[in-house]
């Protein structure tokens, strides 16, 4: 595909680099020459120095050729005008990053009376295929996380039938094991182990370490099974304290209060607490330094069930979060806007690390897949992506077993999901259309798996 990427923050930089791995053609507009310059010392991508919301711009990038342009510069109206040009000028289809959420989902225009119709504006209107808000699916995201038993990541496939689940290895009867060794009580796949930062597939001599994150695949039902092998299980959060009255900080606010848990908010800017005051009913918001081990002491923090931090800064939601876990905070969760800060903050005792980037770069890598794929997020930050296919009855892989399908080695199927039943391992089961399989795959590898979905 050839793809046009508007912006290159930290956002678009991402994208471009998963994109051009991918294998697929890429052209990066950027408005800042030091940012181009260095795109083009980091990646293999074309790139253009301009402002993506001209026409002028849009057509020396060949915009009437792209399969696909994805607008991610710091403004949500620059990413929508981007879309609805591009559309114009013949792209095929077009994402927005849009963060404010009045513009999620349509725009109800304003009424010249109160008894005359207004008029719905919806994305497509405007030219843009997709928008996501990464705040809104990071939220979403804490928010699972914290109706859970264990503090851990898990992403859902098949209707929630098959979760992915994130366990750490902190019993000394798993660690220093063959993982051949290892007698599970259910069904499952091991589809990946981070360590030291580096996510990959394991093979059955592998050796479990104490610290390790290991990642299984197996039937919904059957995580707690799995959770009390890794660690004791956890009393259902009841508090929360959130750090940061950003963007993610009230929306995660919002969300647990509807649910009837008691929230304490922190924030050292007056302004924000005063808005996240306005808009939640129940909530506690506390003006203060949240690095300040007395005043979280006196505003009883160290009582909550769990902490939050999701200001724009890793290394103080970092921080604050480890001052938090050491007054006796059971739980922790950071946001971080540099996925290479998660194996790090996890390594060092933040319960879980989620990041918006990897959030909307798992939307974008999704949509421009082909052969029935429905999702397709990142586990163990960008090294490994999850693919979820819905095979055809024309795909190339039905009729064949997984053993003789021609998947690439380093690819792992973990689950089929056939009518009601769940297959776990699926070994040398042969594919049949309707077929929900879930599939570990390198990035580098995903064209390869894709073809046999066609």
């Amino acid at each position: 595909m050839y793809i046009i990427v508007a912006g290159s923050g930290i956002v678009g930089f991402h994208i471009a680099s998963l994109l051009a791995e991918a294998k697929h053609e890429v052209t990066v507009v950027e408005s800042s020459e030091e940012v181009v310059e260095s795109i083009r010392r980091q990646m293999d991508v074309k790139t253009i120095v301009g402002n993506a919301a001209t026409p002028r711009v849009l057509r020396e990038a060949e915009v009437n050729r792209a399969n696909l342009v994805v607008a991610v510069t710091s403004n949500d109206e620059t990413n929508m005008l981007i879309c609805f040009l591009a559309k114009e000028l013949g792209a095929v289809m077009t994402v927005a990053r849009v963060r404010n959420p009045d513009y999620s989902g349509y725009f109800i225009t304003a009424a010249k009376s109160p008894s005359a119709p207004r008029k719905v504006i919806r994305p497509k209107t405007l030219g843009i295929n997709l928008i996501i808000n990464p705040e809104v699916e990071i939220a979403d995201e804490i928010m699972g996380i914290l109706s859970s038993l264990y503090p851990t990541p898990m992403e859902s496939f098949a209707d929630g039938r098959v979760q992915i689940r994130e366990f750490r290895v902190d019993q000394e009867e798993l660690a220093d094991k063959l993982l051949s060794d290892i007698s599970f009580p259910q069904p499952c796949v091991v589809a990946a182990i981070s360590r030291a930062g580096k996510t990959f597939v394991p093979d059955a001599d592998e050796v479990i370490r104490n610290g390790d994150h290991v990642y299984l695949i197996a039937e919904r039902d059957y995580m707690d099974d799995f959770g009390e092998m890794f660690a004791p299980p956890q009393h259902p959060v009841r508090s929360v304290a959130v750090f940061g009255a950003g963007h993610v900080g009230t929306l995660v606010a919002e969300g647990l209060e509807k649910h009837g848990l008691s929230i304490k908010v922190i924030d050292n800017n007056p302004t924000r607490c005063q808005d996240i005051a306005a808009r939640l009913e129940r909530a506690t918001v506390l003006q203060g330094d949240a690095t300040d081990p007395d005043f979280l002491i006196e505003q009883g923090v160290p009582s909550a069930d769990a902490f939050v931090a999701t200001t724009e800064n890793d290394e103080l939601n970092i921080l604050c979060s480890l001052l938090a876990r050491h007054l006796g905070v059971p739980r922790t969760i950071v946001t971080a806007s540099k996925p290479g800060f998660i194996p790090l903050a996890e390594a060092i005792g933040v319960d879980v690390a989620v990041s918006p980037l990897l959030q909307v770069a798992s939307r974008i890598t999704h949509f421009v897949l082909h052969g029935g794929a429905i999702s397709a997020p990142f586990i163990g930050g960008k090294d490994l992506q999850a693919i979820e296919f819905v095979t055809s009855a024309t795909a190339n892989i039905v009729q064949r077993s997984i053993a003789d399908s021609g998947l690439p080695k380093e690819v792992v199927v973990g689950a089929i999901a056939r009518d009601d039943r769940v297959i776990i391992p699926p070994g040398d089961t042969v594919v049949h259309p309707g077929d929900h399989i879930i599939i570990i795959s390198p990035i580098s590898a995903t064209s390869a798996v894709e073809r046999l979905f066609k």
